[in-house]
């Protein structure tokens, strides 16, 4: 059985790196001959992104090319794009402080646009930051708050990723019942769209959580239907994770030969491909079995293998530069609903204003149109003293601002400008005052001469 999976995946391996490698060569050579800039950057993160599964150090170069140009001729999809496949690479390799600068970095450049499936996906992937470090709860909120734009804006396309993110954290925080339930609808969404490494990756979670309830039969069906999945698309970081986790059940049922060959597969694809984290775990299992079996020089060997990929997840520099990444995105998102507060307060105060500012107006009109009707001349007189009343206090109410701006909260300042202000409204108030009360006046003159005669 093991020499005809060696043989699948030997098959596998080829046929794969032969299709990416024209691929490659394809892209290469219209980079070569394309002069538009936009088409050269279109290229370069195409490119990117055919590296990207298995030369993340080659996907990170061409992404900083892109995104230089991107900067050079102001093309921001190009820019947001290339940050993504930058901080992809970033990830891939383990180092998840850069990748979530640059995540960060396109999430500041989402948020200026209206493009809510870039959105999405910068929030899914600071998600996926978060969950290899193990920080769930920040892993799930990120990855729900895409998972809401992509249910309220109808991104379809995006919502079989959204599932198999919310899958995956719940099965790496141990929720096993909801790591099930989002596992199986990413896998029934994969399947129906036909997306042979979202498949294969479903499944692969799909084992994991079956691995974790000790249901060891269901685990190894679901890992073998994964990997020639995995293996046709050339996705060789979950392969490491699929090779690992057959690894395990192998050991669970006393297999040992296979649970070695499987631990050494996936360690030998992580070293050369650089995925740190994945490594590191082949490593782990590798040496604790070689120490169980009192096979020392083995046991060295992957320890000190471990050791050399630990120290370089784990640097002190590091995780500080994750941590003030992680606080200052923490920061901006608070002064973001800050200001969300601030112009949702300011907006329902602009339209106070325009309600007062309408509100007066028809009071006047109102009053006008009184004097011609049978309405005593007491309740005209109230109601214009009351609409004369309110259209002063509402000037001023409008020069207060502007007031304390020119000011600059100086108290002594205010006070004079605002006596000022007052001596002038007041003058003027009078006036208007006296002019109505003499036109209402006149009226109910001449309501009584009617009567009179």
């Amino acid at each position: 059985m093991k020499l005809f999976l060696l043989v699948l995946i030997t098959f596998f391996t080829s046929f794969c790196v032969i299709a990416q490698q024209n691929k490659i060569d394809s892209f290469q050579q219209l980079i070569k001959i394309e002069k538009v800039d936009t088409n050269r950057v279109f290229l370069l993160w195409n490119l990117a992104q055919l590296y990207q599964d298995n030369k993340p150090d080659t996907a990170m170069i061409l992404a900083e090319q892109a995104y230089n140009l991107s900067k050079k001729i102001k093309y921001i999809e190009g820019e947001s794009r290339s940050v993504n496949q930058i901080a992809n690479a970033y990830n891939r390799v383990g180092n998840y402080p850069k990748a979530l600068e640059y995540y960060i970095r396109k999430l500041k450049i989402e948020e200026k646009r209206n493009h809510p499936e870039n959105l999405a996906i910068a929030y899914m992937n600071i998600g996926s930051v978060y969950l290899f470090q193990e920080e769930f709860r920040k892993a799930l909120d990120h990855t729900f708050l895409a998972n809401k734009i992509i249910t309220d804006e109808k991104i379809i396309r995006l919502r079989k990723y959204s599932l198999l993110n919310i899958g995956d954290i719940y099965e790496k925080y141990n929720k096993l019942d909801s790591a099930m339930e989002y596992s199986n609808l990413a896998y029934l969404a994969a399947l129906q769209d036909g997306d042979e490494n979202l498949t294969g990756t479903a499944l692969n979670n799909l084992a994991n959580i079956c691995l974790k309830r000790n249901y060891f039969d269901l685990a190894l069906s679901n890992y073998r239907k994964a990997l020639p999945l995995l293996l046709k698309t050339g996705d060789d970081d979950v392969l490491c994770e699929t090779t690992l986790g057959l690894a395990k059940i192998f050991l669970k049922i006393n297999q040992p030969d296979s649970a070695v060959y499987y631990a050494r597969l996936s360690f030998t694809i992580s070293k050369i491909d650089g995925f740190l984290h994945r490594n590191l775990h082949a490593s782990t299992l590798l040496k604790e079995y070689f120490n169980s079996k009192n096979l020392i020089d083995s046991a060295y060997k992957y320890l000190q293998e471990m050791l050399v990929v630990k120290d370089s997840i784990n640097s002190t520099e590091r995780i500080k530069q994750g941590q003030l990444i992680a606080f200052n995105e923490q920061v901006r998102q608070q002064e973001l609903l800050v200001l969300k507060i601030k112009n949702e307060t300011e907006w329902g105060q602009r339209l106070q204003y325009i309600g007062i500012g309408v509100l007066i107006p028809f009071l006047f009109l109102v009053t006008l149109y009184l004097r011609n009707k049978k309405v005593k001349p007491r309740y005209i007189e109230y109601l214009g003293l009351i609409s004369l009343l309110m259209f002063f206090e509402y000037i001023t109410l409008l020069l207060h601002p502007f007031v304390v701006n020119i000011t600059n909260h100086v108290p002594l300042f205010e006070l004079v400008v605002f006596s000022i202000l007052a001596a002038l409204l007041t003058r003027s108030h009078h006036r208007l005052e006296k002019w109505f009360l003499i036109r209402v006046a006149s009226k109910k003159e001449k309501e009584d001469q009617s009567k009179n005669l």
